[in-house]
């Protein structure tokens, strides 16, 4: 009985209040920028491990799946902290592990670090892009029931959006 009956004005309505509404918008920003960053490690990982550092395939394989596992845990524990915590200290931990394991990424671009710093930073930037999922997706739909699935589908949109747009700025300068 509540159900729209939907049309591109409507989404154009909905569209058009979601983006009007700071706390929404702050919340796909974040989100969206940390997937972009999820995209840059995906675009750019095995450039950077097996053609600077020399991993060999399975040793990238190994790096890769302690990533995906810490992405799996880290999600879970996000979701229970964001239940323990608040929802904005969950997402100012998620984003403080972003920008530490980016510091140690930016590092390693600069001056030579071991191989096993790099595998901590985007360990860090991966699990911090999971911890800031739950609170995010949250935080932006909290205050929208009425249009949900419209404003799910912008963080959705916004994180590939952006994770298209850097992903292939990560070679822009080479495989060096």
């Amino acid at each position: 009985r509540r159900r729209d009956r939907g049309g591109f004005a409507q989404i154009a309505r909905d569209y058009h209040a979601l983006l009007g509404d700071r706390r929404f918008v702050g919340a796909v920003l974040a989100s969206g920028l940390a997937y972009a960053a999820l995209f840059a490690y995906l675009a750019g990982a095995t450039y950077v491990l097996q053609g600077i550092y020399g991993l060999s395939p399975q040793q990238y394989a190994l790096a890769f799946g302690l990533n995906s596992a810490g992405f799996m845990a880290f999600g879970w524990l996000a979701a229970r902290s964001s239940q323990r915590w608040s929802l904005h200290a969950t997402l100012v931990s998620g984003l403080a592990m972003c920008g530490a394991g980016a510091l140690g990424l930016l590092l390693g671009g600069l001056v030579a670090i071991p191989v096993s710093l790099v595998i901590v930073s985007l360990f860090l930037l991966v699990g911090g892009v999971a911890v800031t999922t739950p609170p995010t997706t949250t935080i932006a739909l909290a205050d929208h029931p009425r249009m949900a699935g419209t404003a799910s589908s912008l963080v959705g949109m916004a994180r590939f959006a952006l994770g298209g747009i850097v992903a292939p700025l990560v070679g822009i300068a080479g495989a060096a």
